[in-house]
């Protein structure tokens, strides 16, 4: 929250004896200048004192002591409208954005931890689209918490474990190990090995597959062995995770995506045998449906969390890193950005961890996301089937290179080819992805993502090097922005404006921390750009008369230049200098 709002409060809570929380859900931002910077209704206030809102306004416009920066406080019928000195403003916000950079709008004060797990993708499986959105949000909101200063940890929670590693050992059993150790070599003893499961349980067998063992009970048999310690499943299963992993890590290194940990959950399988004994300690186990679990409540049901046997399950998994997690890093909060259809897993989750007096029971969050089905693509499939990650960005450089060529026809010399089309690829990928509530579905299209006139990723990294192109223009024509420009000449409506968007990136990057929605930080940068493009050629700089005017004009849109970048950066797309 800005340092006016705050003093804003203050002022009110000692005017209106209402407490600054309710105070702070009645102020809003008026849509006009010219009605000021915050505006506050009576009509709660004179209900509580049986008064007529507008005679009230007019009497707390007496009462009220302006905070510091505050220019004036005027009735208009039942609101109050505030105007910050708009002198004092301009001068600050934009002598901290030239004075930070690019860390405008970052906070140190954060010391809590915040754990966020995204991506996820399974080993020994090729990472399809279906991944990219966990992916795309995850990565956004572990550069929003880490900007406002939180020990952020962003942790890949990969599926090393489970009967997948079965079908791959099957498969090499079968038919022998593949001569490359490739990610394509394990996906395809994967399918193999269950199209012939299929068959078997099925009973439609060729002649050829009857001479074959029993798939189910080989992949069964292996991972009992890897559960239980045994060397050559280890050997096995370790082959198979640095295939996966080098394949993997090559990928985010394309997508430009970070982690501080790739822990799955074979990192947490030895710490099995302690959650064991202490949920068969806990008396809260029961048996049902085939399984051990716990019973939860009518909507909840019954949470499976062992087999028959005693081994683990995909549930016990979870509970065994969120214990972990909350010894290792004592967080404030453990995000998960998982898929809608993982809502009941969650809310089973967190009900066993409060069955446990568990204290990081209250901190676990689910994001769940909504599905993206139909992306319009040339040739995506795998072998299996699913949409391949790497032909999309390899298909969206193709197309972002087109729509560069035929959309942009002012370019600089001999421009970073492979540079643009991958930045305007991934561009138009993420912000299509973060333009909507996480929880929404939509389809994808790559028309509707490279439209450079639209409402996407490419007009923003074109409003950006626009403004670099201004930049460097002006100073070819001997034209800077230092210390001691005067800003004070920055005294209409259109700047001030401008002005007034630039000084709300904190608040809008902390509104996602609490409600974890990103298209709020898209939003902010669409509008800064339009903002920037509607007064491109209002606010001249490089043919303005008055050398003061044209200083201050430049320092205000360097000052949405650092901005821009900021926002396109903490979207997790690559920016350009020049296009």
């Amino acid at each position: 929250m800005n340092d006016h709002r705050l003093q804003l409060l203050s002022s009110l809570e000692i005017a209106t004896k209402l407490s600054q929380n309710d105070l702070d859900k009645l102020i809003s931002l008026p849509k006009e200048i010219k009605n000021g910077d915050f505006s506050f209704p009576c009509f709660l206030l004179a209900k509580q004192n049986a008064e007529n809102p507008a005679i009230m306004a007019q009497a707390l416009v007496a009462k009220i002591k302006l905070p510091q920066g505050f220019l004036k406080v005027i009735a208009v019928g039942p609101y109050l409208n505030f105007f910050i000195n708009r002198e004092e403003e301009t001068n600050r916000v934009i002598q901290e954005v030239l004075s930070q950079k690019t860390n405008y709008g970052r906070a140190s004060h954060n010391s809590e931890t915040i754990v966020i797990d995204y991506s996820a993708p399974n080993i020994a499986k090729p990472f399809h689209v279906g991944h990219l959105r966990t992916t795309i949000i995850g990565f956004a909101l572990y550069n929003i918490f880490k900007h406002l200063g939180y020990n952020t940890i962003g942790i890949n929670h990969i599926g090393d474990w489970g009967t997948q590693f079965g079908f791959v050992y099957a498969g090499c059993k079968i038919w022998g190990k593949p001569r490359e150790d490739t990610i394509e070599s394990l996906v395809k003893l994967y399918i193999e090995a269950n199209g012939l499961r299929k068959a078997q349980d099925e009973n439609k067998l060729t002649a050829e597959q009857e001479k074959y063992p029993d798939v189910n009970i080989m992949a069964r048999d292996y991972f009992i062995s890897l559960e239980n310690g045994d060397s050559d499943a280890i050997t096995f299963w370790q082959w198979c995770l640095d295939i996966s992993l080098k394949y993997l890590k090559a990928t985010y290194a394309e997508l430009g995506v970070e982690f501080d940990y790739y822990t799955g959950e074979s990192f947490y399988i030895p710490m099995f045998p302690e959650i064991k004994q202490r949920l068969e300690a806990s008396g809260l186990l029961s048996e049902s449906r085939g399984a051990i679990g716990i019973e939860l409540d009518e909507k909840l049901g019954f949470a499976r969390l062992l087999t028959p046997d005693g081994r683990s399950l995909y549930l016990t998994r979870d509970v065994i890193t969120a214990d972990y997690r909350e010894k290792t890093f004592h967080p404030k909060k453990v995000i998960y950005v998982v898929g809608a259809p993982q809502i009941l897993h969650f809310q089973q989750l967190v009900a066993v961890m409060k069955k446990m007096d568990h204290p990081i029971a209250n901190k676990l969050i689910h994001i769940p996301y909504g599905h993206v089905p139909g992306i319009s693509t040339r040739s995506l499939k795998n072998n299996d089937g699913s949409l391949s990650l790497t032909a999309l960005i390899e298909e969206g450089s193709s197309r972002a290179l087109e729509a560069y060529q035929q959309s942009v026809s002012i370019r600089p010399e001999n421009p970073d080819v492979q540079a643009i089309s991958k930045s305007v690829s991934l561009g138009a990928i993420y912000f299509n992805y973060l333009s909507r509530t996480n929880n929404k579905d939509f389809h994808f299209s790559w028309e509707e993502a490279l439209n450079f006139q639209g409402d996407t990723g490419p007009y923003l990294l074109y409003a950006l090097a626009r403004i670099n192109s201004m930049i460097d223009k002006a100073n070819r024509n001997n034209i800077h922005s230092t210390k001691e420009t005067n800003f004070n000449v920055l005294n209409s409506d259109e700047t001030y404006e401008i002005i007034k968007h630039l000084a709300g990136l904190q608040n809008i990057l902390y509104k996602i921390t609490e409600d974890y929605e990103p298209n709020h930080l898209v939003q902010y940068a669409l509008n800064l750009a339009k903002l920037v493009s509607r007064n491109y050629n209002q606010l001249r700089v490089v043919g303005e008369d008055n050398k003061e005017l044209a200083e201050a004009r430049l320092g205000l849109f360097t000052a949405c230049k650092y901005v821009l970048e900021i926002s396109i950066k903490l979207m997790g797309i690559p920016t350009l200098e020049r296009m």
